[in-house]
């Protein structure tokens, strides 16, 4: 039973981990896309700062869903997955019609849209960085 509850510990310490690991990377993120809004503001004035907050809201919903969406996924042994992939297929769809109607109705700038939906890619350079600088460490780690 010991080693049972040893494992348990174990797997509870990784998923803590994985969750403050994302935490730390959609924190990055929503910096990263803050600092994108400021940048296509002071470029493109209310137009490009309109333009980036879409894209960036675009995507902060986007990943709240993937993340809602996995988090109820049954597990994969044996299970079908039609509903988690229709969920995912209806995710896509509603993310790709929203970006269509901001860029078909002109609701900010086209290149500031774009440069919010991308700031993901500076947010998670910068997670990765800070995780090089300060890694996650549990209060159980050992690094002997």
């Amino acid at each position: 039973m010991g080693s049972l509850q040893r494992l348990m510990r174990s797997e509870m310490k990784h998923e803590s981990e994985a969750a403050a690991g994302a935490r730390r990377v959609r924190l990055w993120t929503r910096l990263a896309a803050l600092a994108l809004a400021v940048a296509a503001w002071t470029l493109g004035g209310a137009e490009g700062l309109i333009g980036a907050v879409l894209g960036g809201l675009v995507v902060e919903v986007n990943l709240g869903l993937l993340v809602l969406l996995l988090d109820r996924a049954p597990q994969w042994r044996g299970r079908s997955l039609k509903g988690t992939l229709a969920r995912f297929y209806l995710s896509f769809l509603a993310t790709a019609l929203v970006c269509f109607l901001v860029i078909r109705f002109h609701w900010g700038h086209p290149l500031a849209f774009l440069a919010g939906l991308l700031a993901p890619v500076p947010g998670l350079a910068l997670a990765l960085i800070s995780f090089a600088v300060s890694p996650l460490r549990g209060p159980d780690h050992d690094d002997h």
